[in-house]
């Protein structure tokens, strides 16, 4: 085994250094220029600051056209205009408001995308927070849930039939889904026993499961993939977990640091790894690494049947 690849695995089991921007540093001198995407329409959720703001400028910078989301068509439209710098980027940059913890705002942000490219190249599923506050949202159901499973769900049924042929959709998980097993009847915390990071963890282990149960089952013609950014210094993390900040701030990466894989999978389609892969750093990686924390192919399914039967939308027929 070369080198690089001997300790790419070593940092891979270090987390920190893996997650870190010492993992970034180490791995990306060796990485290729990203290719031309020119031309290509990439939609980006929660593309208004932190990760999702810096891959869609360095989506503009290869030539795409990036539609961008906030949950205010104000905050929306002002990201959308700061993105436009280079002369040619006029019209290259779209804002729209997106609400992923809403059924109806999802609905009407895929109808409103479709009125402007009635064909997509990329979907990147990006928007979501942390919350310490346990909250309903639509479907009855927990707002970190909704925002980062069920609602990411059903927009990306929603968008597959506008999807370009070897189109890709790109799940924006997270390094924290390790420490969480997939459960569907426990999916939804309750009110009593709800932690803000448990339940990102747990949304986030979901995300990595459904992507690695529907990728092959939607490739060739949509390319599905699950990717974390590692630990990257953004609005969110200062404002969710202000001690693990500060702690570990000197070796966050940056926005762009942590966009950089997502980016890569939009550019190329990781052609190098299997539909539904688990991506960090342009490299395939494990999903388990914990005891008990291994999901089979039945739990897979069970919690797409889940998102059918609570979404109303199949995965597999739409």
């Amino acid at each position: 085994m070369k080198i690089m690849g001997v300790l790419d695995l070593v940092l891979e089991r270090t987390i920190v250094g893996s997650f870190s921007s010492i993992g970034y540093s180490l791995r990306s001198g060796n990485w290729s220029d990203l290719p031309s995407m020119d031309g290509q329409v990439v939609v980006i959720t929660g593309g208004s600051s932190g990760i999702g703001k810096a891959a869609a400028s360095m989506v503009l910078d290869l030539g795409a056209n990036v539609v961008v989301t906030s949950r205010s068509r104000e905050r929306a439209q002002q990201a959308a205009a700061g993105l436009i710098g280079a002369p040619g980027d006029d019209g290259r940059a779209l804002g729209l408001p997106l609400d992923t913890g809403s059924e109806q705002s999802i609905r009407d942000f895929v109808a409103e995308v479709a009125q402007h490219y009635p064909t997509i190249d990329v979907v990147l599923s990006n928007a979501g927070a942390l919350s310490d506050t346990y909250r309903k949202a639509d479907w009855d159901l927990e707002q970190t849930l909704v925002s980062h499973l069920v609602g990411p769900y059903l927009m990306m049924c929603l968008f597959r039939p506008l999807m370009a042929s070897g189109g890709r959709v790109i799940l924006m998980a997270s390094g924290g889904m390790y420490s969480q097993p997939l459960r569907v009847d426990s999916l939804e915390m309750t009110p009593s026993d709800y932690k803000g990071a448990v339940a990102y963890a747990k949304a986030k282990r979901a995300q990595v499961e459904l992507a690695a149960y529907l990728g092959p089952r939607w490739a060739p013609d949509v390319v599905l993939h699950a990717v974390h950014p590692g630990w990257v210094d953004t609005p969110g993390v200062d404002d969710s977990l202000p001690g693990f900040a500060k702690i570990v701030g000197p070796v966050l990466r940056t926005p762009q640091q942590g966009a950089d894989t997502a980016v890569w999978l939009a550019a190329t389609g990781g052609s190098d790894g299997e539909p539904g892969s688990f991506w960090h750093d342009r490299a395939v990686r494990g999903i388990n690494y914990l005891p008990g924390t291994s999901a089979t192919n039945r739990q897979r399914a069970e919690l797409l049947s889940w998102l059918e039967e609570t979404t109303g939308v199949g995965a597999i027929s739409s």
